[in-house]
């Protein structure tokens, strides 16, 4: 796979990535959600990569710091690309900055459903700190939500 390109997501990209979001979730965000994430001064990242001549928007990322320590809010790869190591590139890229900004507790919350990206995060050191009871709207009824920590000062420098 060519290598991944980060850059912050700016209200342009919108249109792109809400359409991503909708691809890929069962309650997306909506663009207004989107929007006042950036105006609370969120972090959004977009990842890009070349494919078939063209540089083409896979997935993005958003996340609010608070201090010394960053919530991952959303994490999506476009359809096409998933399954091909771009969530864990997406996950290594925030870790690095995050150890970059003096960062030392990650957080995010996950669907108790969605198990491809528990493992996913278990796998880089992520571990799950508490449930919150029928925290996610789901097709029919409530779904728990996973809370998960990574402590960044145990991650290795290498």
């Amino acid at each position: 796979m060519d290598a991944l390109k980060f850059r912050t997501m700016e209200k342009a990209d919108l249109a792109t990535v809400v359409k991503i979001e909708n691809d890929c979730q069962s309650h997306p965000w909506s663009l207004m959600q989107f929007l006042e994430g950036i105006d609370a001064g969120h972090c959004g990242w977009v990842v890009c990569r070349e494919y078939e001549g063209n540089e083409v928007m896979v997935g993005f990322a958003v996340v609010s710091t608070v201090l010394d320590e960053s919530t991952l809010l959303n994490i999506c790869v476009r359809p096409a690309f998933q399954h091909q190591g771009v969530g864990r590139q997406v996950l290594d890229f925030l870790l690095q900055q995050a150890s970059g900004e003096n960062i030392s507790r990650y957080f995010l919350e996950v669907r108790a459903s969605n198990r491809i990206a528990i493992r996913l995060y278990e796998s880089l050191g992520f571990r799950r700190l508490s449930v919150r009871k029928s925290y996610y709207p789901a097709i029919t009824g409530r779904e728990d939500g996973l809370v998960y920590g990574f402590d960044l000062s145990s991650r290795d420098s290498t």
